[in-house]
């Protein structure tokens, strides 16, 4: 009987291999390009919301101050004119922006195993995405702030998920966390809550109600303060509770900011480049705040300290995804 040879095709096995890793390698950069695509749009989607918003507020019109939180009540004659391109534009920057966000989930569903980490930030993408079209409808004519700082800590939430898909994947292995990572996270949280109370105080009309620097006026902040300004769904035009709130936020963001600028700079050459890009936001954020007093609101840099806050954020999620990988590194 003749003897049979059993032949095991070790080459296309391993041809295999390689192919789906190579597949799989591409997707992973399709995700981060996408992540990327979905935050610039973003940002175009808030910065036009901004824009929208504060000339809604009266910022910009022909009587102005005297206009301020009444031009969206007194006609097209006394309220700012925003071209209808800033419309255009902030509509298909929201519809571009979703489809970034499906084509991340798409991908992630080819191999969920694969795509665990994916597939888990799309369903907050898609739920915080669907949030937001949501409140886009009830946000024309809104009579409380509560609205406009959803739509505002939406897009900055949304832009902070895509960017840090944008950056890609950290290490599998985990590490114990350190002071510094939890210290990122505390930044984060500041931020989002002095974005937040910055929303709060446009929408609420308060811009103007402390022209002094650094308090409200020439006597100082006395007296004046109710906490139940800060309540974002009652009317409480003009508040110098609401700004001087989002002052001393600010101060204590910035104070942090600070903090994990020194911890992020001693993790390597990105971390430096990091550290002078937080160094540099934060004080221009400041400055522009400051003009924004100085000069009574005007529209231009209204609508720069709206950017410059979603940069600030962003940096921040930077430092974090940085400090973050480092502790991995190191733990494996």
């Amino acid at each position: 009987m003749a003897s049979m040879k059993l032949t095991v095709p070790h080459e296309p096995l391993e041809t295999t291999v390689h192919s789906d890793g190579d597949s799989v390698a591409v997707r992973q950069r399709l995700v981060r390009w996408l992540g990327l695509f979905g935050t610039v749009v973003v940002l175009l989607v808030t910065t036009t919301s901004a824009l929208l918003r504060v000339s809604a507020a009266g910022l910009g019109c022909e009587d102005w101050p005297a206009c301020y939180g009444h031009a969206a009540d007194s006609g097209p004659a006394r309220s700012a004119t925003h071209p209808s391109a800033t419309r255009f534009l902030h509509r298909i920057s929201a519809s571009l922006a979703g489809a970034a966000v499906l084509g991340i989930g798409l991908i992630a569903l080819t191999q969920p195993r694969r795509f665990r980490r994916e597939l888990a930030l799309f369903g907050v993408l898609a739920l915080v995405t669907l949030g937001l079209a949501s409140l886009g409808r009830v946000t024309p004519g809104a009579a409380v702030p509560a609205v406009a700082m959803g739509n505002v800590l939406g897009g900055m939430l949304l832009a902070s998920l895509l960017f840090h898909l944008g950056l890609g994947a950290r290490p599998t292995e985990r590490g114990r966390s350190t002071g510094l990572v939890l210290f990122s996270w505390l930044a984060l949280a500041l931020a989002f809550a002095t974005i937040g109370l910055g929303v709060l105080t446009s929408a609420s009309f308060s811009g103007l109600a402390c022209p002094g620097l650094p308090l409200c006026g020439n006597t100082g902040f006395s007296g004046a303060w109710s906490a139940t300004d800060l309540n974002p769904w009652r009317d409480a035009a003009g508040s110098p509770s609401i700004h001087m709130a989002h002052r001393a936020a600010t101060v204590v963001l910035a104070a942090a900011v600070g903090g994990l600028a020194w911890g992020v700079g001693r993790v390597g050459p990105s971390g430096r480049r990091l550290r002078q890009l937080l160094v540099i936001l934060v004080s221009l954020q400041i400055l522009i705040g400051v003009a924004m007093v100085r000069f009574s609101l005007p529209l231009p840099l209204a609508v720069a300290h709206n950017l410059g806050a979603a940069a600030l954020l962003l940096a921040l999620v930077a430092a974090h995804h940085r400090v973050a990988r480092e502790v991995v590194s190191k733990a494996s």
